[in-house]
């Protein structure tokens, strides 16, 4: 979901080795991931599940696998980074996280505050729209803001999810050293693994606030750092690569993430999958799934899944009124509807309105050739 100036782009090759990837600026194929991510997020609130297949059910775990994509992306920049200057600057990390963020972000939430004071100032839904605003405005919904019937602007849940992890795990990296980084990842995992464990067997009670901020760790994005960690040495990357590097790996762990989805396995191996596909596809730049995921279309709308995703609810709306006052209302329609506009207002608003803050971003991108500028 995010965006950098290309400078160097690696031609799809073959090769998978420790250097090539050390050397890849850019991935091309997370951006076709994204996309597929984004249309998963867009069924699920617009499509209409299909019977016998639970998969079309599961729309929702789309995030999950942003989530994965953005703890690779990030762990990565923040590790060559620190390898080639010696340390991390906190200061031009967060630069340039709030500049590619916070503005259209800020920029829906208005456009959410004037379209709910404009229809339903009135209504319950409306007034807890406006309790939950402090939440939404600082970043910390997934902590105070619980589903319960039509939630407007529920969704944020995940971006404050991502936005706390870029607040800590930048300070993570840039004082641990080693493996003592993936090392905490996994005791995080740990920990909220027999937390879950303890809540289920109701040891302790689920809505106690250390245990709703512990639960706000997402996995996926932890597998995601744990990859990058893993792949950045060479000595692991090397043995990464035999089960991950081969053009099959990809097809094959995405067959096993629809597989995962339909046969309602754990959600735990529904994460791991989603991180090992995560890494077939940065680790082989010509894996098997590269035609698809670097195609054209899917690779726009990758590019622009940010806007799509805080866009789309709002989009959607539209869309709904629109088909109705044309009297084309159908639920089939919907989600083609959806996410063809959902992808041109997104285009429009990255276009002419992102692009700005993303040239002031670039001015404090001080790193090398050999940093992602997928992030």
């Amino acid at each position: 979901m995010q965006f950098g100036t290309l400078t160097h782009k690696l031609t799809a090759s073959s090769s998978c080795s420790f250097d090539t990837y050390r050397e890849t600026r850019f991935f091309s194929s997370l951006d076709g991931l994204r996309c597929l991510s984004i249309l998963a997020v867009i069924w699920h609130h617009t499509g209409t599940p299909i019977s016998g297949l639970p998969v079309t059910r599961s729309g929702y775990l789309g995030v999950d696998l942003f989530f994965a994509i953005s703890g690779f992306l990030i762990t990565t920049l923040l590790l060559r980074e620190k390898e080639q200057r010696g340390r991390i600057s906190l200061r031009s990390f967060y630069i340039r996280r709030s500049l590619r963020i916070f503005p259209l972000y800020y920029t829906v939430i208005v456009l959410y505050m004037i379209s709910v004071w404009t229809i339903e100032r009135n209504t319950p839904v409306g007034r807890e729209f406006f309790s939950n605003l402090p939440y939404f405005l600082t970043y910390t919904s997934n902590w105070f803001v619980h589903l319960n019937g039509r939630v407007i602007f529920y969704f944020a849940w995940s971006l404050a999810t991502e936005e706390q992890f870029y607040l800590v795990w930048p300070t993570v990296e840039k004082f641990l050293r080693g493996w003592q980084a993936p090392l905490l990842a996994i005791s995080i995992l740990l920990v909220r693994a027999l937390a879950a464990m303890a809540v289920t067997y109701e040891w302790i009670a689920p809505d106690h606030f250390a245990l709703v901020v512990l639960f706000s760790i997402h996995p996926a994005i932890l597998g995601g750092v744990i990859l990058a960690h893993l792949l950045h040495d060479r000595r692991t990357f090397q043995i990464v690569k035999y089960g991950l590097g081969p053009r099959w790996a990809a097809p094959v762990l995405f067959a096993g993430l629809v597989a995962a989805l339909q046969f309602s396995l754990p959600i735990a191996c529904v994460w791991m999958v989603m991180v090992l596909l995560v890494g077939s596809t940065v680790i082989n730049e010509s894996n098997g799934l590269a035609m698809l995921l670097q195609w054209r279309p899917f690779a726009h709308i990758g590019l622009v899944s940010y806007g799509i995703y805080l866009l789309h609810v709002l989009c959607y709306n539209a869309v709904k009124h629109a088909l109705f006052a044309m009297g084309l209302e159908n639920e089939l329609l919907r989600f083609p509807a959806t996410v063809v506009t959902s992808v041109l207002v997104a285009t429009i608003s990255y276009r002419y309105y992102e692009s700005w803050f993303l040239r002031i971003k670039n001015r404090f991108t001080r790193v090398s050739t050999r940093h992602p500028v997928n992030t």
